[in-house]
């Protein structure tokens, strides 16, 4: 009689038996989460939930995980192969640009037979191929030398007036400097170089090694100097 009352002063404590539950032995299926026991192990355990509703969750809350970390897994790979895509496509562009860049040290111009002979070539090291660094090296003239030829307006790539002295000059672009106009026999004296191979870049590979071919003294028909 005194272990039927402590349990069931028990349960009154914890609020979860009705007053026929108080009266009820403490056996049996249905009752037997109730008891002090189970009761004493769920507190425990951090809960007064009835063990057999905490095992009927667990197989929801298992497959929630479950899909979860295999819509982790899945996203993972997405973004690994997207990068593996980029860097690879990243390897293919540099790759064609290399060979663009090696096929522009391939080519050579060719002889112009139109063109007087008293040339010379030589082989130069250079930083770009800007204009205004090309022709100062292919002339051995200094740099204050080409921005006066520049805002003297005397300055031509390829017969066109030069927009800008940084412009960039590629193999077989002609660099010309204008020193006079001989407006009776209409032909102009000029200094010219002409680009005529890029043999690769230096071993520190801060500077190019081109083939520059120059006249210092070339007098040509204006029409074959000045094109529109």
């Amino acid at each position: 009689m005194q272990s039927l009352s402590v349990q069931a002063l028990t349960l009154r404590q914890l609020g979860r038996l009705n007053s026929l539950q108080l009266l009820s032995p403490c056996h049996g299926s249905g009752l037997s989460m109730w008891c002090p026991r189970s009761l004493h192990a769920r507190q425990l355990w951090g809960s007064t939930t009835p063990q057999t509703h905490r095992t009927a969750m667990w197989p929801k809350s298992w497959d929630a995980r479950q899909s979860w970390l295999l819509h982790q897994t899945r996203l993972k790979s997405t973004r690994r192969k997207g990068k593996q895509k980029a860097v690879q496509q990243e390897e293919e562009e540099e790759e064609e640009q290399e060979a663009e860049e090696a096929s522009d040290y391939e080519d050579e111009l060719q002889d112009d037979p139109g063109l007087p002979k008293d040339y010379k070539d030589h082989e130069k090291t250079v930083q770009s191929l800007r204009f205004d660094l090309v022709l100062k090296v292919g002339l051995d003239i200094a740099r204050h030398g080409v921005e006066d030829a520049f805002y003297s307006l005397k300055l031509r790539l390829n017969g066109q007036k030069l927009s800008k002295k940084s412009k960039m000059v590629k193999v077989g672009d002609t660099l010309d400097l204008i020193l006079n106009e001989d407006k009776e026999m209409d032909t102009v004296l000029l200094k010219r170089v002409i680009l005529k191979k890029v043999v690769g870049e230096t071993k520190d590979t801060e500077k190019l090694r081109v083939v520059l071919r120059s006249w210092k003294h070339l007098q040509l028909p204006k029409k074959d100097v000045y094109k529109q």
